[in-house]
């Protein structure tokens, strides 16, 4: 396995690469993945100033590769069906392309690791870590996977970001973990937004910084609150300064009139009384209307996913 074996193929295409893999081919590789003696010269490849053992193509099914330690290994398009990798580790591999099916990845660790397009369903990652690796496009079904398992790629790029929290968020849901979709909508908006600046589409961006400044994007409804609480003071200072109610009223009874009128309650114990405190109250009653429809949709939202 310390001679390198160079490969020359017509086409780097999957059929070929999984073509090699002969029966004696695969036993010496996973005998290699258990960290046992293997006399077999396994293929290498370089990539990029590194010496990678290249596993491109392999197929496992229905075993128990637990405690593995794989540092740059090339696994692209390798497929594992109902493989254990119960306290596995992963460094420098790319494992780009690979589908991973009903595989336990229980305490897993990946580091530094290519895992763009790779495809994990109904896998465990109780305890797994994915860090510094790069895992646009992966996706992610009907997998035991949460934001705690995953640290972001601190280079990735907003649009990859975007992707990757979407097909989270997506995940999340299906398996009724409404927290983490909660937070991984927030995120992904958030970085949509950082999308926008990097583009320079000033109007795209300061729309969605205006939502996540107003109730983060209908996740964090007690911004929304806050906002209304403001709003009801700002509109009944304005309606202070003009002096639209009748002569005598006090500050904060021109507070409690702004409050009455955004809530739509509108008792009529006080009302505007020139042109321009009409307009001003419609505008506060507008405002009000739209604020709390928002709030009712978000708190509805959250209690529904408890």
């Amino acid at each position: 396995m310390d001679q390198s074996e160079k490969l020359v193929l017509a086409e780097d295409r999957v059929a070929d690469l999984r073509a090699r893999w002969t029966p004696e081919a695969t036993v010496a590789a996973v005998a290699f993945l258990e960290s046992r003696p293997v006399a077999y010269d396994l293929p290498t490849m370089e990539h990029g100033g590194k010496t990678y053992l290249d596993l491109r193509g392999l197929r496992i099914e229905q075993t128990q590769i637990d405690k593995a330690y794989l540092r740059n290994v090339n696994l692209r398009w390798a497929v594992f069906r109902d493989v254990g990798f119960k306290n596995a580790r992963f460094v420098g591999c790319n494992l780009s392309q690979v589908a991973f099916t009903e595989c336990y990845l229980r305490r897993a660790q990946f580091e530094k690791c290519d895992l763009v397009n790779s495809r994990f369903d109904s896998c465990d990652f109780s305890q797994a870590r994915i860090t510094d690796s790069r895992i646009d496009f992966a996706s992610f079904k009907n997998c035991e996977v949460g934001l705690q398992n995953i640290e972001f790629h601190k280079d990735a790029t907003p649009r990859a970001m975007v992707r990757v929290c979407r097909g989270l968020k997506l995940n999340a849901m299906s398996m009724g973990n409404f927290a983490d979709a909660g937070e991984l909508t927030y995120l992904e908006k958030s970085y949509e937004r950082h999308g926008y600046w990097r583009d320079k589409a000033w109007g795209k961006w300061l729309g969605s910084a205006a939502q996540d400044w107003l109730w983060g994007y209908g996740e964090k409804p007690w911004r929304l609150a806050l906002a209304m609480i403001a709003s009801i003071v700002m509109y009944g200072t304005l309606l202070y300064l003009i002096d639209g109610l009748a002569a005598g009223k006090t500050y904060w009874e021109y507070v409690y009139f702004s409050g009455i009128t955004y809530l739509t309650v509108g008792y009529g114990d006080l009302a505007p009384d020139t042109a321009l405190a009409r307009f001003v109250s419609v505008l506060n009653a507008g405002t009000g209307i739209a604020s709390l429809g928002l709030l009712i949709s978000s708190i509805t939202k959250k209690v529904m996913y408890r």
